[in-house]
């Protein structure tokens, strides 16, 4: 293999290993104690059979009924016997081999999953769903061929190659040991080539296969724009053209294969012929037995076998390799950041967070800032309103506070602490978010409700439900509740789906609310309803409003107005009005029915 896949194959054990637990490990060594026995009994099986027909070449009837018989039994049944343990061996192996090689799958799927759902938010926007969930399955396949066959492939292979070059050195002439060796390094020097074209032409596959997948997710997950421009075609063509060059890396890659396989018989043909051309000869002479010539011909056929494997294991670790490559790198890229110096600061139960932002700058991509030099404050238990036009960063703030992103510069503290010596999981505590856009889980509405405490109180999921106005909903649901609403919650409307993330947040008991545009796919009266409904609950939460609807956010404590990232003014709903300056313009023209975001 070339030194990358070797590289990667370091890679790649090291993590196998990490997954193997005891059990696991006594289950791998009795399936190579397995493949010890099945090596040993295919190396000295046809042996037994040489020395059971030089004995029935015996013409004297008396000596082979007086002497021989019992010896002669004894051959046939050690033949028979390395026949059928050869046999059990290999079912007791695949059996030993495949609940380790499940359990091992099981738990790298495990961790594979759990380091992609933690990797920061920014890394999910860049990355196809569907090429980072081919990426997985390639990954895990190619660890199961590295697995296999490193187990497996490959000692199973040299131990048979090393037994039978014992037993022809010794009981045959030297000149078989020769053809043996050259056929054996004939058949290294082929699977070698022939390696390095697969390999190849495997992570050329590899990435075929993602970028079909990622074709096929995409369309999927946008299926309704699909439906609604009649887009079918067009989606369905994109698609069958990632096939078509899947298909053509496929080609090449059994191309390759075939290429190989003609080599190994050309190999394997010159070995036979020169082999049984030679023991025939010395038949004839009375130098070989009929036996031996049996014995030649079997080894000449078996060792077709263990230097295939060799090669083939070599192949598959090839292709495993290549196929791992890009889940190792994916686990390689580095999860969000930890807690900074001092310690993840744990954030006190009875205490309601005080925001403050310090000149903060931020810009999703260079030379592009969306922040720029924001500072306000947030007093605890008050309720803010951030409004402005669309693009003035009033959406990238909610993900500053959830630490998706962090500050190119300036400061973020709650409490006086910067938000960076927090615990995610402890800041995740802290806040719940109604987001402007909602997607669910194909699930129960209680599941997605309660989530992601599966286990909530259905009197709290309905307590929860009542505050978002779901009543209704459920009551004309066929399995209320139990209702499964679809992938992505296509089975229910914008609003309906707004209304359960507005339970969502509202079950979790936050210490600090954030509303990202929560109402704006509701009606003014449902919007005013579950203003006040949350205004009721959220008592003595801090709150923080993202709106486009000046209408919802009249009674908020202060009203912070952005503007090409940043904050243009800030007040309370009359105070500003009084100002006249961007607010009092942003709200007049809400009054006049125009847009302003």
């Amino acid at each position: 293999m070339q030194p990358a896949n070797w590289n990667n194959l370091g890679r790649a054990i090291p993590a196998l290993r990490k997954e193997l637990d005891a059990a696991d490990v006594l289950n791998i060594l009795i399936a190579l104690a397995c493949v010890l026995a099945m090596s040993v009994l295919g190396a000295f099986g046809p042996l037994a059979l040489k020395l059971l027909i030089d004995g029935l070449s015996v013409h004297d009837t008396n000596s082979f009924q007086q002497k021989q018989g019992l010896i002669l039994a004894a051959l046939l049944v050690s033949y028979v016997a390395a026949q059928v343990l050869g046999r059990i061996a290999a079912e007791v192996r695949l059996f030993l081999f495949g609940a380790a090689d499940q359990a091992v799958a099981r738990k790298l799927g495990r961790k594979v999953f759990a380091h992609v759902i933690a990797l920061p938010l920014s890394f999910h926007r860049e990355t196809s769903t569907g090429a980072l969930t081919q990426t997985v399955e390639n990954g895990l396949q190619g660890f199961r061929l590295v697995m296999q066959h490193a187990f497996f492939t490959i000692l199973p292979g040299v131990i048979e190659v090393v037994l039978m070059s014992l037993v022809i050195a010794r009981v045959l002439d030297l000149a078989f040991l020769t053809i043996f060796s050259v056929c054996a390094l004939a058949y290294a020097i082929v699977f070698s080539a022939g390696a390095r074209t697969i390999m190849k032409a495997s992570r050329a596959i590899s990435t075929a296969r993602i970028e079909a997948n990622a074709a096929l997710a995409d369309s999927l997950l946008n299926v309704e724009t699909v439906k609604a421009f009649g887009g079918e075609g067009a989606v369905t063509g994109r698609f069958d053209a990632a096939l078509a060059h899947a298909q053509a890396r496929w080609r090449s890659f059994y191309r390759a294969r075939f290429t190989n396989g003609l080599f190994i018989a050309f190999v394997f043909c010159a070995g036979l012929t020169a082999t049984l051309w030679i023991a025939i000869i010395q038949v004839q002479s009375g130098a070989m037995t009929v036996g031996d010539l049996v014995l030649v011909n079997t080894y000449m056929l078996q060792v077709v076998r263990p230097m295939e494997l060799l090669g083939a294991g070599v192949r598959d670790i090839g292709q495993g390799t290549a196929f791992a490559e890009r889940l190792l790198d994916l686990l390689d890229t580095p999860l969000r950041e930890k807690p900074d110096s001092g310690g993840a600061k744990v954030f006190p139960d009875a205490t309601l967070p005080a925001i403050r932002f310090e000149n903060v700058c931020f810009a999703y991509q260079a030379q592009q800032r969306v922040l720029d030099g924001v500072s306000f404050d947030i007093a605890p238990g008050s309720t803010t309103a951030i409004v402005g036009t669309s693009g003035a960063g009033k959406s990238t703030i909610c993900r500053l506070l959830l630490r998706f992103h962090d500050p190119d510069s300036g400061r973020i503290l709650i409490d006086g602490i910067p938000i960076s010596h927090y615990a995610p999981a402890d800041l995740q505590r802290l806040i719940a978010v109604i987001p402007q856009d909602t997607t669910l889980f194909n699930a129960s509405l209680a599941s997605n409700i309660a989530f992601p405490d599966l286990e909530a109180a259905t009197e709290e999921v309905e307590w929860a439900a009542r505050l978002a106005h779901l009543e209704h909903l459920i009551s004309g649901l066929p399995d209320g509740l139990a209702t499964i609403v679809g992938e992505r919650g296509l089975k229910l409307s914008g609003g309906e789906r707004q209304r359960v993330a507005i339970a969502r947040a509202m079950l979790r008991h936050p210490k600090l609310l954030i509303a990202d545009e929560a109402t704006s796919a509701l009606d003014s009266g449902a919007e005013a309803s579950i203003l006040r409904n949350i205004k009721s609950a959220a008592h003595g939460t801090t709150t923080m409003i993202i709106a486009h609807r000046l209408s919802s956010i009249i009674h908020a404590d202060q009203i912070i107005v952005l503007d090409k990232g940043r904050v243009a003014e800030s007040g309370r709903h009359e105070d500003l009005l009084e100002t006249d300056g961007l607010y009092a313009r942003l709200w007049r023209a809400q009054l006049g029915g125009l847009s302003f975001g």
